[in-house]
């Protein structure tokens, strides 16, 4: 485990493998109650032990912090061998979203040779 920052009594942390999910951070208070969040949107993704509130806390902190841990999760990222998002699209272009349904390419052919213009 790999400790990201401390904040008002808790730890923030990625666990070993983690890189290769997408981008998400644990948080515990006392290494026994923990929470896992997705930092891309923050949400909660499992809650083991701590009280509503205290989750309630923690998510609004996460967001707050999401810009810090976000930059903290790429760089622990980048030392496992995974590419920066940004750095993916620019050498192949945004990945392309499997619900959407992309229409074969269609090439129009005339029998008639292309004419050109003069000018």
């Amino acid at each position: 485990m790999l400790t990201l920052m401390r904040r008002g009594g808790f730890r923030f942390y990625v666990k070993s493998g983690s890189a290769q999910e997408k981008p998400h951070i644990f948080v515990t208070r006392d290494g026994e109650a923990w929470a896992k969040f997705t930092l891309k949107p923050v949400s909660v993704v499992v809650n083991n032990g701590l009280a509503r509130n205290e989750l309630n806390r923690l998510q609004g902190m996460v967001a707050d912090l999401e810009p810090q841990l976000l930059q903290l999760w790429w760089e622990y990222a980048v030392t496992q061998g995974v590419k920066p998002e940004a750095e993916e699209e620019a050498r192949h272009g945004p990945k392309p979203d499997p619900s959407v349904e992309t229409p074969p390419a269609t090439v129009e052919r005339t029998s008639e040779p292309a004419e050109l213009e003069s000018v």
